[in-house]
């Protein structure tokens, strides 16, 4: 039995000898062809808003829409450059609307490498520009004012969103002349960006030969809670038209309703903040918010393309409300920068900014372009760094937005 098990040891270990051989040669053979896929690159954009406070459903608007778009472009295989892929990833800091809590949520993305930026709100934004120029850092920003922002001491810096320029002395004229004012109020936020609209204000009614227009001037914080006050200043002048400016939806809805309780028949405006109207109506009340006109506010049952109807959709589907203007044009000009890395075969902030400038795509709302270097209507900025896309006008009529012809 002995002899037996020794010849099947031998049989085995011979057929081990055989088989190992091989299987050492088919793994050697195979190693040959075995290629690593390599890790894409990250491009790194901080997003830098109030997700918290008055302003955050303008943060929440922007960092979304801007998310969507990254992942569309991530999903489509991210951006190819120099034989390299890259995709993006977008990092949330809560500003809260404050200035000096804005720097610091920039300077901590600076230390994590990020070299993209999307902020908004001209009173955070500012104190951030020292460091968008020091450090070249591509900065897309929801930002009203004009050309203190937009000029070529701030090449870096592309608005998303219409300036007062185009807010208030254009569409503002037009639609103040269309409602018939003859005694115009200004009361908007206490901030870089209200002090700015009010400087576009008076300068385009004096273009206009309207000085006589505006009866009262009034400044407020943007957490106000009680209007009375400054409200009570504004209804002595006896206005007929209350332009808001730039108040997000929380503070508009109590501007509305508090100037309603306290009497005030005329009409009011907001045309530098684009507010969610469901928030606005829920504060507000359908009745005070009648006849509201704003800027930059789509009826959803008036989108001007197939590509926006999807976003729209997609966007409902996924947060269950609207969006609202931040998103739809951070989404657009995301969709740009990408498009623009792409064609600069370069991640050299110089060299993507130098393609921007004259680069046109077509996104949610058709052709989108950078405007401003020759525009007449867009003085002192003598850059192309303005996001340009047709703009609606709508007025709220029992609480949903409708087309409010200039005509």
């Amino acid at each position: 039995m002995i002899a037996d098990m020794s010849r099947g040891f031998s049989l085995m270990w011979r057929l081990l000898l055989c088989v190992f051989p091989a299987v050492g040669l088919c793994l050697m053979a195979g190693s040959v062809n075995v290629v690593h896929a390599k890790d894409p690159g990250k491009l790194v954009m901080q997003s830098n808003n109030p997700f918290s406070g008055k302003a955050a459903s303008w943060g929440f608007a922007q960092d979304r829409g801007m998310t969507m778009a990254a992942e569309k472009v991530n999903k489509a295989g991210g951006i190819k450059v120099g034989g390299e892929i890259y995709i993006w990833e977008v990092r949330q800091c809560d500003n809260r609307y404050v200035p000096a809590d804005a720097v610091s949520c920039f300077k901590r993305g600076l230390a994590e490498g990020c070299k993209f930026l999307a902020t908004l709100g001209g009173a955070v934004t500012k104190p951030q520009l020292p460091l968008v120029n020091d450090n070249k850092i591509i900065t897309l920003g929801a930002i009203a004012g004009g050309a203190d922002f937009t000029n070529p001491s701030n090449p870096y810096l592309f608005r998303t969103m219409p300036s007062s320029d185009i807010a208030i002395a254009v569409y503002g004229m037009k639609i103040y002349a269309k409602l018939g004012v003859k005694r115009l109020a200004l009361l908007t936020q206490d901030s870089v960006l209200g002090r700015s609209d009010g400087d576009i204000l008076r300068n385009a009614l004096k273009v206009n030969n309207k000085n006589d227009l505006l009866v009262a001037e009034e400044y407020a914080p943007i957490d106000t809670s009680d209007f009375t006050p400054v409200l009570t200043r504004v209804l002595a002048k006896n206005p007929d038209h209350i332009e808001g400016g730039a108040w997000p939806a929380a503070g508009l809805g109590l501007l509305a309703k508090q100037a309603r309780e306290l009497g005030f028949k005329g009409t009011i405006s907001n045309l530098s903040g684009a507010p969610e109207i469901e928030p606005l109506i829920k504060i507000g009340g359908v009745e005070n918010c009648e006849g509201l006109v704003l800027l930059r506010v789509w009826p959803p049952n008036e989108l001007p393309t197939k590509e926006f109807k999807d976003y729209w959709a997609t966007y409902v589907a996924r947060y269950k409300e609207d969006p609202s203007a931040n998103g739809w044009e951070g989404y657009m000009a995301f969709e740009f920068l990408s498009a623009a890395i792409e064609k600069a075969q370069s991640l050299d902030p110089d060299k993507i900014v130098a393609v921007m400038r004259d680069l046109k795509i077509n996104t949610l709302l058709g052709e989108l372009k950078l405007v401003g270097k020759d525009d007449p209507l867009l003085p002192g900025y003598g850059i192309n760094n303005q996001f340009s896309y047709p703009l609606p006008v709508t007025r709220l009529q029992k609480g949903t937005p409708v087309i409010f012809s200039l005509q």
